[in-house]
């Protein structure tokens, strides 16, 4: 990737990234989310993408071990030969970071860290990199890293155009993980008229059209997805839906072509009697 195929780039579009993890999330896509991330990164300009997920009752070692990275394997035989785990500055600082960090800021004068970055370069993990927090659930966080070859001034221009959209793509990628994971479902209850108008959204109905299923105003609907979205702690409707489906709050195969229309049947009956 050449610097002057970023910098050209005013900002990348997530459309098609986000589509391909909304499919894992909704079973829709069995891609193994490895291959998923590698299509990813090359679509929207990057080197490499890693997902780190960290859990109380879980060693490092275990986290790195189940981690779903780009990387090549040599780079990743390299990495728990040498201990990197033990010096690594990117996964230390993500154990307590809140907002994105850019892995320059974590450049010291230790010796180990210049050579571990050192390492890292020539085995074209990227001399530039950013990292991306996501806390959804008690106890459980993430991070999720973006690098890049392109020089310093072109990863800047980068980033500015493109930081919001890497955050929201961090987002999905956390979810789309979370499908075959063990992890506890949310603590969140979602009302029944709730979880029908969030599994006709992740249907991709719109608003109106979700009002005419359900025999309800287009205003309640927006009230109900609303609240949905306020109880997941999510940033929009496409956020909400997989969260929603990688924690079981609402099952997966409810989106298929068959899942909520016997309730939503039923639902126009009641409500013409």
């Amino acid at each position: 990737m050449s610097d002057l195929s970023v910098a050209d780039r005013p900002g990348i579009s997530i459309d098609a990234a986000a589509i391909r993890l909304t499919d894992s999330i909704l079973g829709y896509n069995e891609e193994d989310l490895a291959e998923t991330l590698k299509a990813i990164a090359s679509a929207i300009g990057v080197a490499h993408i890693s997902y780190v997920r960290f859990a109380p009752d879980k060693s490092s070692d275990t986290s790195m071990l189940t981690a779903t990275v780009t990387y090549s394997r040599e780079w990743q035989l390299r990495y728990f030969f040498r201990e990197y785990l033990k010096i690594d500055p990117v996964i230390a600082h993500g154990r307590h970071a809140v907002l994105p960090y850019d892995w320059e800021t974590l450049i010291s004068d230790d010796p180990e860290v210049i050579d571990f970055f050192a390492d890292a370069a020539h085995f074209n993990v990227g001399r530039n990199g950013i990292s991306i927090p996501v806390r959804n659930r008690k106890g459980v966080f993430s991070v999720v890293s973006f690098s890049s070859d392109v020089s310093r001034s072109a990863w800047e221009v980068y980033k500015i155009n493109n930081i919001v959209k890497l955050q929201l793509l961090s987002v999905l990628i956390d979810s789309a993980a979370n499908i075959n994971s063990k992890l506890p479902s949310a603590p969140v209850n979602l009302s029944r008229r709730e979880e029908q108008c969030l599994i006709w959204a992740a249907r991709g109905k719109t608003y109106q059209e979700i009002a005419d299923i359900l025999n309800l105003t287009f205003g309640s609907v927006k009230t109900h997805l609303d609240s949905a979205r306020g109880k997941l702690h999510c940033m929009n409707l496409t956020h909400a839906a997989a969260v929603a489906v990688a924690t079981g709050v609402i099952p997966a195969k409810a989106l298929t072509d068959g899942g909520p229309s016997v309730a939503v049947t039923n639902d126009k009956l009641h409500a013409r009697r």
